[in-house]
């Protein structure tokens, strides 16, 4: 394993709306344990992998870039026709 960082970050994702609870937390245990979680008002999503295994890092990477590129797609999208 390269390294054994921990991270720790969570946010709103609609900081200034009154209507949202929506929010991520993104977390690397010291075990090489990573978990992201995305949750609005009723449902959430959980995705994890092991970073002390090879394979497993490059699974996390890809599972992150295409988990951003489908949300700015759809932003895209909502932009373009909705907005």
């Amino acid at each position: 394993m390269k390294g054994n960082k921990t991270y720790n970050k969570k946010a709103f994702l609609s900081p200034n709306s009154l209507f949202s609870m929506s929010s991520y937390h993104a977390t690397i245990e010291p075990d090489g344990i990573f978990h992201f979680r995305v949750h609005d008002c009723k449902n959430g999503v959980h995705i994890w992998n092991d970073l002390s295994e090879p394979e497993q890092v490059i699974e996390a990477i890809e599972k992150l870039r295409c988990l951003a590129s489908a949300a700015s797609d759809l932003a895209e999208f909502i932009e373009n026709n909705y907005k």
